[in-house]
């Protein structure tokens, strides 16, 4: 499957999004708990794995707003550019 830019954020992004530091993202990236789009520079990280994290970390959250989120989290893929 084609990836593309479009379809992660940036670490910043991400940052934001979780509300946490830098440090804690790549963390989370050495552990495997979000995954990094392959191939892409600067770093994007899946939004596929960013709701998966949430949901972990809110699984109430994540049932009632599932599209919401992850419409907005395209959104804003879309519009760091």
């Amino acid at each position: 499957m084609m990836q593309n830019k479009f379809n992660g954020l940036s670490i910043d992004a991400t940052m934001e999004v979780l509300n946490c530091t830098r440090s804690y993202i790549y963390k989370l990236i050495r552990r495997n708990e979000v995954a990094v789009l392959e191939d892409i520079y600067p770093i994007r990280i899946s939004i596929d794995s960013i709701i998966s994290k949430i949901r972990r970390l809110y699984p109430w959250l994540i049932e009632q707003s599932k599209p919401t989120i992850d419409y907005h989290l395209k959104q804003k893929a879309i519009n760091q550019y």
